[in-house]
């Protein structure tokens, strides 16, 4: 639990870090913070299970995302045999 902690820690300060540049920057600044947060998800997740960064599984959850989007749009064609006829 120690541990998960720790790599929640870092992941979370990285991401803060990275907003504190921008508003020291521009002073002020309004943005769209969904993206921070699925890269943040993705890094825990990596450091976590896999002892690596997201940058480095990014192709993996790229695929993954690619994969049920393809899966959603599979499940959204649902074949009824003879429905044509009706």
């Amino acid at each position: 639990m120690q541990a998960l902690q720790q790599e929640f820690y870092v992941s979370c300060n990285e991401m803060i870090c990275e907003w504190e540049q921008m508003v020291s920057s521009k002073g002020s600044c309004e943005m769209d913070v969904w993206p921070y947060l699925d890269s943040l998800s993705g890094d825990v997740i990596s450091r976590a299970a896999f002892g690596s960064n997201f940058q480095e599984g990014k192709k993996i959850f790229k695929l993954q995302k690619e994969q049920i989007a393809l899966a959603m749009k599979f499940l959204q064609q649902v074949y009824i045999p003879g429905l044509r006829y009706i």
